[in-house]
């Protein structure tokens, strides 16, 4: 009499020969230079590390591992991104994808300067006195007069620091079409 076989017998004995076809993914012997990478745009980010040391690091990437390291750093870099990091993204763009994205890049530099003008503006108006009533009135309600109503901290004032994000609103639909575009841009590669 033959034994009836477990399903578990079964299934053993029907993957006995896929271990020899197991192979690893590609790439996944370059997994830390991926994670390490994305580590590397969390700091670019936060500006606790430059351009040139990132080039630097990522040049010292085995071959196989640069190419997706380097979209890995701009696409999380790009996805990051708010205004005050234009600037920075835009050059990590002009280093890496300068032929592929020199239009984006170009609206993103123009949208950088157009905020950075008018943040200008803004400021030079405030030392101009225009705004002088609306960063006094806190003071005032404060209880606060004389010469310590001399010079008022603008980066310290909430109607700055409103005065500000009102204007950071204005462009952030610029920058999230952008964003958008530069993240295909890479996907699409």
């Amino acid at each position: 009499m033959e034994k009836i076989k477990s399903a578990r017998e079964l299934a053993m004995e029907r993957t006995a020969d896929l271990k020899d076809t197991y192979q690893e993914s590609p790439g996944s012997e370059y997994e830390p230079y991926f994670k390490a990478s994305s580590l590397l745009a969390d700091s670019f980010l936060k500006k606790q590390s430059t351009l040139e040391r990132v080039i630097e690091t990522i040049s010292r990437y085995p071959d196989g591992a640069r190419d997706e390291a380097t979209r890995i750093f701009l696409e999380k870099i790009v996805a990051g991104m708010e205004l005050e990091h234009c600037p920075v993204v835009a050059s990590a763009f002009r280093h890496y994808r300068a032929a592929q994205e020199s239009k984006l890049v170009d609206a993103l530099e123009e949208l950088d300067r157009k905020y950075r003008e008018e943040v200008q503006e803004l400021l030079a108006q405030a030392k101009d006195g225009q705004y002088a009533a609306q960063l006094l009135e806190p003071l005032h309600q404060a209880g606060i007069s004389g010469s310590a109503l001399a010079g008022v901290n603008l980066e310290r004032s909430p109607w700055w620091q409103e005065k500000l994000s009102s204007l950071e609103a204005g462009f952030e639909s610029q920058l999230a079409l952008l964003k958008e575009q530069l993240l295909s841009a890479l996907k699409n590669k």
